[in-house]
């Protein structure tokens, strides 16, 4: 940016007088005024300048020659909004009312909850864990008669019209703040491997003082939110001052931008050149046996360390092609941004959720149109927020902050719909957590361990171990909480098979192989992984799946689920070379395949009226669901009877935690219901 001093008429002022003139001058909307106050904006928002100085002239300009606090109060007399969006971060104490939410995600802040009428309601006071915002005023999210006071009536239709004077400066001076924010991040990017989290901590420190602005800017209510919200989703604004091409953007700043750009998709730039134009680097990766969107999965971009292991035997395996593939392959490109909005919200993600970008981010959202638009952004990102999540250091922190801002958006039903619709949420969400679980696979050593072709997920890595995953499934089980979505979920059978995929990676994760001979030296505890694995990543969408299955209209659901997950059986079988008997003394206690048949099995007979020949397989195959669960079964009587006493406590542990009453309704119970049902066809 120019560093050149103002004009001197311009500084011959105090700020304030300043202001009021250029103000003024603006008023006659003249080319000359706006000229001036541009070269002025030059002057402040340059690097050189002293953060302080630079917001003091802003919060002057903004004014327009009032007091800041004046203005600040004229504005909140503007204030439309109706919804309050009061954003907490972990450990505030909110409460929920399960009998006028509509979403289970719904809360409420302590003064709208003590403020509406609540009395005899079905709710709780909770510590959050990992922060969220009030919903008091979202008819989408909870039902009118639990708003408060403040929200129950609409404030829009008893506030009187913004004056056309009053916010004409912050039209102006806002989109300029909010590109030098973005010089700033762009200017504080180091290339991955000189990067450090110190020198993210310290460009983010610096930026301390910016971001709490924008956060006042915020709390003035529907009226300044109503102009960030312009600024922030205008493509014009964007291209004319951060496309590289303009006086205002630095070479050097938009190299480093690009630089931080590499690698955002799933694919990375060098798959999409023609055949022999590859780089030494590219054409040296393994060659996979893999189809359509999948092939992404077998290469990565230069910095994910992770991804670049050599697996042959994993890519052997039969492979679907992903139904993304067919609508929307954007998710596997590098991010292009049209906006302000799109490019913060890439720089809160590199620089790993900050909490200050989070809230000012999230103070936003009671302004509806920037609600849809902050939806769509982040969606648009979602694959290059799991690749960040996977690198991060900090992953437990950085996965609370990305739900903390997931679930304001997709609690809302008819967001989630719309988004689903508009944006293919819902094939961007299976295929980001298939690619997730693709970085952890290992070949599996079930019944025919030299020759089968089967995967699962390594419960010892990380990915596994931290929960990593945490986040992206929630957000599913989140969106599957809303009819309207779990339909579109269960009539497209390309996710399904897609999603059957997904579960398989865990069929038959962390085999136990009974030690006959000496004890084990090391007792591994990767079971507390894998249990948690099959009830989060597994169980809990299958039981959302479940609860919009409930009435005889829903049978086609039903029917395409059972039908996949024969196949998936099926494919799975012909893996591990199945064919008469289980090997001996081996056990795992994960069958989430076999799982998802019993329960949407046990729907259909129990809801849905359906003719259970008609969803039963032949005969071969029936015999052939039996052996696992029935070996579990067997298995249990072995180790309570000490017959794996070689193996040390952790498969007492594995066992105990099959029967547990938190893990029971998704695995013992199904497992024992297949059984019956299987004995009783036969």
């Amino acid at each position: 940016m120019a560093a050149e001093p103002p004009p001197s008429p311009l500084l011959s002022r105090d700020k304030e007088a300043t202001a009021a003139q250029l103000k003024s001058d603006l008023s006659r909307v003249t080319d000359q005024s706006r000229e001036q106050l541009h070269e002025l904006l030059d002057w402040v928002l340059c690097a050189e300048r002293p953060a302080g100085e630079a917001l003091d002239w802003c919060r002057s300009l903004l004014a327009g020659g009032d007091k800041f606090e004046d203005f600040c109060q004229a504005v909140r007399s503007y204030d439309n909004a109706t919804l309050c969006g009061l954003v907490w971060t972990a450990n505030f104490v909110a409460y929920r009312c399960r009998t006028c939410g509509i979403s289970p995600c719904m809360s409420l802040c302590a003064e709208c909850f003590n403020q509406g009428e609540h009395a005899g309601h079905d709710f709780n006071m909770f510590r959050s864990q990992a922060g969220g915002a009030c919903d008091c005023g979202d008819s989408n999210v909870m039902r009118e008669s639990g708003f408060c006071k403040r929200h129950r009536v609409k404030s829009s239709s008893c506030v009187p019209t913004v004056p056309q004077d009053l916010l004409v400066m912050s039209e102006l001076v806002i989109p300029r703040f909010i590109f030098y924010l973005i010089q700033y991040l762009r200017d504080g990017y180091s290339e991955p491997d000189s990067a450090s989290e110190k020198d993210f901590q310290k460009t983010l420190q610096a930026l301390d003082p910016q971001i709490s602005f924008l956060e006042d800017l915020t709390k003035m209510g529907g009226a300044m939110r109503t102009v960030l919200t312009q600024v922030l989703t205008n493509q014009q604004y964007y291209k004319d001052l951060c496309c590289g091409s303009t006086e205002n953007t630095s070479t050097k700043s938009h190299e480093k931008y690009l630089i931080a750009l590499k690698g955002s998709g799933l694919a990375f730039p060098e798959e999409k050149q023609p055949s022999g134009s590859q780089d030494q680097s590219t054409s040296a990766l393994p060659v996979q046996e893999t189809s359509g969107a999948n092939a992404a999965s077998v290469q990565s971009d230069s910095s994910d360390e992770e991804d670049q292991d050599d697996r042959p035997s994993v890519g052997k395996r039969k492979r679907v092609k992903l139904s993304t593939s067919a609508k929307d392959q954007s998710i596997m490109d590098v991010l292009k941004h049209k906006c302000f909005l799109e490019e913060l919200l890439f720089w809160t993600v590199k620089y790993e959720f900050p909490q200050k970008m989070v809230t000012f981010l999230l103070n936003m959202l009671p302004d509806q149109e920037y609600k849809i638009a902050f939806t769509k952004t982040f969606v648009q990102h979602y694959a290059f927020i799991m690749k960040t999540l996977k690198k991060s250091h900090e992953s437990d922190t950085m996965s609370n902050r990305i739900v903390h801002i997931s679930v304001q958006l997709f609690s809302n039903e008819e967001l989630a719909r719309q988004v689903t619709e508009e944006c293919q949420l819902l094939d961007i969400m299976v295929t980001v957590l298939l690619y997730m679980m693709e970085s952890c696979l290992v070949k599996s050593e079930l019944q025919d361990e030299e020759n089968s072709l089967h995967v699962v997920v390594n419960c010892g890595e990380a990915l596994l171990k931290n929960n990593t995953y945490w986040p992206l499934v929630s957000d599913f089980i989140n969106i599957l909480s809303h009819q309207s979505v779990a339909k579109k979920f269960l009539e497209d059978h390309g996710l399904l098979v897609t999603w059957m995929n997904f579960v398989s990676f865990f069929q038959g994760m962390n085999l136990n192989k009974r030690e006959l001979n000496e004890h084990v030296e090391f007792e591994s505890q990767t079971y507390y992984a894998a249990f948690a694995a099959e009830l989060e990543a597994c169980a809990q969408p299958m039981w959302g799946l479940l609860s919009h299955c409930k009435v005889r209209e829903t049978q086609e659901y039903t029917r395409n689920v059972v039908r996949y997950c024969l196949e998936a059986l099926q494919d799975w079988f012909d893996a591990i070379n199945f064919v008469d008997e289980p090997a001996p003394n081996q056990v795992t206690f994960h069958l989430p395949l076999h799982r998802y048949y019993a329960m949407f099995l046990s729907k259909a007979v129990k809801c849905q009226e359906i003719d259970l020949d008609s969803i039963l397989p032949d005969q071969e195959m029936l015999m052939k669901l039996m052996v696992h669960p029935l070996l579990i079964q067997a298995s249990l009587s072995e180790i309570h009877s000490n017959m794996w006493v070689r193996n040390g406590l952790q498969i007492k542990g594995q066992a105990m935690t099959y029967v547990q009453s938190h893990f029971c309704n998704s695995m013992i119970d199904p497992d024992i219901y297949l059984l019956q049902r299987c004995v009783h066809q036969n």
